[in-house]
């Protein structure tokens, strides 16, 4: 390393076998990334109920046809609930993901062509994704699950 550099040794046994059990406590992060995906999940089908996006964008309007069709009180994207109620978590000990495995499920989020010979245009309706205020709850997550750690 060219320049500058600090190094630091730690020479505490107390404070390196302190460092020991936090590694060993934290080797396994499964279940913080179960609680991330959990908490995922449920910002996931509030955004079901508030009609908007990870951006807090709203959601766009229903065509007039499917107003006339559905009535105007229809709810978007829960025409009969299959995709909210598909909603689901995994994780594992270094992720969490939050999706559906319907089919349907993509053209909602990303939008695009769909129907017979492509004809309807389907608006993006993003559901998926993290959210400012999803990025401080993950934080959160993190510094409590290290702090629990670091007192064990």
């Amino acid at each position: 390393m060219a320049g500058v550099k600090v190094s630091i040794t730690i020479r505490d046994d107390g404070f390196r076998d302190a460092l020991t059990r936090l590694l060993d406590r934290t080797a396994n992060l499964k279940p913080v990334f179960d609680e991330i995906g959990s908490a995922l999940l449920a910002t996931t089908e509030q955004r079901f109920e508030s009609e908007s996006g990870p951006d807090g964008a709203p959601w766009a309007a229903h065509s007039t046809a499917t107003l006339l069709r559905r009535g105007s009180n229809a709810r978007k994207l829960r025409d009969r609930g299959h995709l909210y109620q598909s909603l689901t978590y995994a994780s594992g000990r270094l992720k969490a993901e939050v999706g559906t495995n319907r089919i349907y499920a993509r053209i909602h989020q990303l939008g695009g062509k769909a129907g017979r010979g492509r004809k309807v245009t389907i608006p993006a309706r993003p559901y998926l994704g993290v959210s400012a205020d999803d990025r401080r709850m993950i934080g959160e997550i993190l510094t409590d699950h290290l702090a629990m750690a670091v007192r064990q």
